[in-house]
């Protein structure tokens, strides 16, 4: 997509205008704390959705946080496919051994342990 097409915004289905996806990128940093069990991941999950829709990247630290669901991991991957899918990216840094084994099955997110040097390029 070049910055002079238009695109349509899946959630209202009307024309945005000239688009500037390429070169401009919107980074979301966040970081969720405490445990993050089946109950907590709708609003996870909608966190996500809504920052899947429009960030570039997001950055999800979970270093104050523990994923004690495989349903959470599941909402990270589904908003990392989504940011995938448009050429984003969804990056879970300082995970813990606990966080790294729940993530390990997801195939769309980039997974940082604690202390790791971040990816970049």
């Amino acid at each position: 997509m070049t910055s002079t097409d238009e695109t349509t915004d899946p959630t209202t289905s009307r024309t945005t205008g000239p688009t500037t996806w390429e070169t401009t990128w919107l980074t979301a940093n966040v970081r969720p704390a405490g445990s993050f069990g089946r109950e907590d991941v709708a609003r996870l999950r909608a966190l996500l959705d809504a920052l899947s829709a429009s960030a570039s990247l997001v950055v999800l630290d979970l270093q104050a946080a523990s994923l004690r669901s495989g349903r959470a991991a599941e909402a990270i991957d589904v908003a990392a496919a989504e940011l995938e899918r448009r050429g984003g990216c969804l990056l879970c840094v300082n995970a813990d051994d606990e966080a790294r084994r729940r993530l390990g099955g997801c195939r769309h997110v980039v997974v940082v342990a604690a202390g790791e040097p971040v990816p970049v390029g």
